[in-house]
């Protein structure tokens, strides 16, 4: 569906000021927007397994581990495949009371297909910078749909690293995310960069229960988390029923591709503009981004993680 398509269909949480603002500048963020229940739920499921991870030696499919992991010392920079982790996050990514996928209905319109979950982890310090990147050279898709609705579970100041989004980048050019030899780097070239305004960035900021909003073309990347506390982010991804994935998911789910609002699409919408042909994640496998962004060269073949 086209931004205009979608916004005919009356709003089910957001504004009309909130949905125009998503599809102007790539991205919106809305204070408040988790009632305190869920949020409850949210915190106190992670809480619980990230206390479970001190058991965790390795990343595994479930936890990718910081460096400075330990039992003493928990250091997990991702929880993969969310929804798999605890029924609580499916939960949230698809009952009908949860406000989830209603936002997601209205941004990407009637039909709403789940794509995957990810809660990561800022600890303090400064380690754990990511790099500019844009979401949708990583997992592909016939149109330009795809949306990721990020949930604070905690404060989000300036001090906490937060997303920084590029506003109008997702009507910009798609970028390559690998290096010279084309190793996927899983970020924009520093070359390609000159060309971005990186100035005008703006910082997701907002209390727990808040949510961010950020289309799959949008350049986003965050900074060092100098405060004294770790931040939490539930990272959730929808498409249009019409969007189709054409490469396979770097972290699928047991849900990925389930319709949680509306129907299935009968036709699918493919949008002309082109995109960068990721690796095959299924040959290859996939870590995360914090992998995938800590060096600067990778080999083409990696061990699989999940």
């Amino acid at each position: 569906m086209t931004p205009e398509d979608i916004l005919s269909h009356p709003a089910r949480v957001l504004t009309t000021a909130q949905r125009e603002a998503y599809f102007r500048d790539g991205f919106v963020t809305v204070e408040g927007a988790i009632p305190a229940d869920w949020l409850e739920k949210l915190q106190q499921t992670s809480d619980r397994l990230l206390d479970e991870s001190r058991g965790v030696t390795a990343s595994n499919d479930a936890y990718d581990l910081g460096p400075e992991h330990g039992h003493e010392k928990p250091h997990v920079r991702r929880l993969r495949k969310l929804v798999d982790r605890d029924p609580v996050f499916w939960d949230f990514a698809a009952s009908e009371t949860s406000p989830l996928p209603d936002i997601a209905a209205d941004l990407v319109g009637p039909g709403v297909k789940f794509h995957s979950a990810k809660l990561n982890y800022k600890w303090p310090g400064a380690g754990e910078v990511v790099k500019w990147h844009q979401d949708i050279p990583a997992w592909p898709h016939t149109n330009y749909s795809p949306v990721t609705l990020g949930v604070h579970l905690g404060q989000v100041t300036s001090a906490h690293g937060p997303l920084i989004c590029i506003p109008g980048s997702h009507d910009g050019p798609l970028f390559f995310h690998t290096d010279a030899d084309g190793a996927w780097t899983g970020t924009v070239s520093e070359a390609d960069l000159e060309a971005v305004d990186l100035a005008s960035g703006v910082e997701a900021l907002g209390g727990p229960g808040s949510l961010v909003a950020i289309n799959c073309r949008t350049l986003h990347g965050s900074r060092a988390n100098s405060s004294a506390e770790v931040r939490p982010m539930a990272l959730y991804v929808y498409s249009s029923a019409d969007a189709f994935a054409w490469m396979p998911p770097p972290s699928p789910t047991s849900k990925t591709g389930e319709i949680v609002r509306g129907g299935p699409a009968r036709f699918a919408h493919v949008d002309p503009r082109p995109c960068p042909v990721p690796p095959n994640w299924e040959e290859i496998g996939y870590g995360s981004i914090f992998t995938a962004q800590g060096v600067t060269r990778r080999r083409r073949v990696e061990t699989k993680t999940g």
